[in-house]
């Protein structure tokens, strides 16, 4: 045992490969010797199972086929039937007399019991060709029928002695087998207690090293996860490899345990620096030394970031402020602009008529029929339009003025109140605006906001009508209720949105237009609008027709 422990690993496991060579030898020998063996065994089996199966295949089943169509034969309705049966039934016959010639050899009678059945086949054929099928009927029937029993009973007792001559054989390679098998096993059995011996020593001086290696790096990194864990020195006896490994252990584990304990206090410090940062107290740094220098690295590295964060995180407020101001002024200008155009079309009518009723006072004039009374009533129709024209302004006034606080409102009017500001440009550019109210709900939020969104929808849908220049233009509002939100849904009749860009559309400053057309801000407000102060969700789709722009409001904003 004291040899075998002072023995390096390699002349270990040289002992251990010498015994599996010596063994395998041992028992491809002895393979070898049972391979051959049954080799012979199996070629004597094989002999006996053809000649079963070579009777059954080319004399047993052909003559049952030959049975079946010499019945065929007799039964045929016409001689056509009856020549097409006659030549299969030549082709059987003459395998069969090659094949029953080869078993003449050992079996003289059942050749003849072939020739006599044979003739009762030409037998009925002849009475075929003197249309004597009555005869031909019984001979099939009767003493053809008794001669093929005769026949197929004596083939099948030649099978049967095959057959048991297979099965003697058999019996013999297997219990040559068994006796074979015996002496496998005595050898291996004697080859294993010998392997099994020698192989404890040396598997045992080997698992020993092993664990003990392996409990004393358990330990250490026990201790990683939990520093109150005792790591013990890795002590094995012996001189072999396992013990210069333990040494060499030992001591990286001394080193590293010095450097964790370091990069623990390093990252304690971290910790109470972020937890600064985060309560807003940026005036902190880190201070402890490590032997790591990646970590010493990273450690300046987040001095520098905090002593440059709190200006960078001010100067990007500011920044994003005066974008946010930015993108309000432009949204605000864009639906100036909106707003203008639209009350333009709305006053575009009453100037007209007020224009009409001028040039009809000039022509009463001229021709002398100028009176009071007519005076009086053109000047109250001519009052009715600018009150029509005051009140347009009015309401497009209260459409976009901002609210304080939230209320509740009719989803089905605050999208008509939209409908409402572009009608008349609606009508101008002959654009169809249907309603299809499923049903109404009411919602707590901000009515003119939301009314803005939908405003924008139809402005949008409006400028891509014109845009594709699109054959009677149509626009559709669908209004539904929900359990938790109420939904509407503005289809267009214009193609829809391009598949490439469908994910942007919401996106800031994103725009198919000319920059002297559009923003790209609207939809990107609208966005803002429903989902930030409705707590609501919008989204679009293509359909076949168009774009589909959903948006659905929760009832409890």
């Amino acid at each position: 045992m004291n040899l075998i422990k002072n023995m390096n690993i390699k002349s270990k496991l040289g002992i251990l490969f010498s015994i599996l060579c010596i063994s395998i030898a041992i028992l491809a020998y002895k393979a070898v010797n049972i391979s051959e063996d049954n080799i012979e065994t199996l070629k004597v089996v094989h002999s006996k199972s053809q000649a079963i199966l070579s009777l059954q295949n080319k004399i047993i089943t052909p003559l049952y086929s030959l049975r079946q169509l010499n019945q065929s034969l007799v039964m045929a309705p016409n001689k056509e039937i009856r020549k097409e049966i006659e030549k299969d039934l030549n082709k059987i016959i003459e395998k069969l007399d090659i094949d029953f010639e080869n078993v003449k050899v050992y079996s003289p009678m059942l050749f003849e019991m072939w020739q006599s059945y044979k003739e009762h086949i030409f037998q009925t054929k002849k009475y075929l060709e003197e249309e004597f099928e009555e005869g031909a009927y019984i001979n099939v029937t009767t003493v053809s029928k008794k001669q093929f029993d005769i026949l197929v009973e004596r083939l099948f007792f030649l099978q049967k002695q095959s057959l048991n001559n297979a099965t003697v054989a058999y019996s013999e390679a297997v219990k040559k087998s068994k006796e074979i098998k015996l002496e496998v096993f005595i050898s291996i059995a004697l080859i294993l207690c010998f392997a099994i011996v020698i192989g404890w020593f040396v598997s045992n001086n080997i698992l020993t090293s092993i664990y003990k290696v392996q409990n004393g790096l358990n330990d250490f990194f026990k201790y990683l996860n939990d520093k109150t864990t005792k790591v013990s020195k890795i002590e094995i006896d012996g001189r072999d490899e396992f013990r210069q490994m333990a040494t060499i252990i030992n001591k990286n584990v001394a080193y590293i345990r010095i450097n964790v304990e370091q990069n623990e206090a390093l990252i304690k410090n971290a910790t109470r620096v972020l937890e600064n940062i985060e309560s807003g107290n940026l005036g902190t740094r880190l201070t402890q030394n490590t032997n790591n220098v990646s970590l010493n690295e990273l450690k300046n590295m987040i001095n520098n970031m905090i002593g440059n964060l709190e200006e960078k995180i001010q100067k990007e407020i500011n920044q994003r402020l005066q974008q946010e101001q930015i993108l309000i002024q432009q949204s605000k200008l864009a639906a100036m602009g909106e707003m203008i155009g639209n009350i333009a079309h709305q006053w575009r009518q009453p100037l007209a008529q007020i224009s009409a009723i001028h040039m009809n006072m000039k022509v009463t004039y001229d021709f002398e029929k100028f009176t009071k009374e007519y005076l009086d009533t053109k000047i109250k129709e001519a009052n009715k339009l600018t009150s029509y024209m005051s009140q347009t302004i009015d309401d497009f006034q209260n459409f976009f003025k901002p609210q304080g606080e939230k209320e509740l409102f009719s989803v089905e009017k605050a999208c008509r109140d939209a409908y409402f500001i572009v009608e008349s440009s609606l009508k101008y550019h002959g654009i169809d605006l249907s309603f299809d109210v499923k049903e109404d709900s009411e919602v707590l939020g901000y009515k003119n906001e939301f009314s803005q969104v939908i405003l924008n929808l139809i402005s949008n849908a409006k400028d891509i009508i014109l845009e594709r220049k699109t054959e009677n233009p149509q626009i559709n509002i669908e209004i539904k209720a929900g359990e938790h939100y109420a939904v509407v849904k503005v289809e267009d009749n214009a193609g829809g949105v391009k598949e490439d860009i469908i994910d942007k559309i919401f996106d800031p400053y994103f725009t198919t237009r000319h920059k002297t057309q559009g923003t790209g801000i609207g939809l990107y407000m609208a966005k803002n609008i429903i989902e930030r102060n409705m707590h609501g969700f919008i989204n679009v789709k293509n359909s076949e027709q168009g774009a589909i722009f959903i948006v659905k409001v929760s009832k409890k904003a």
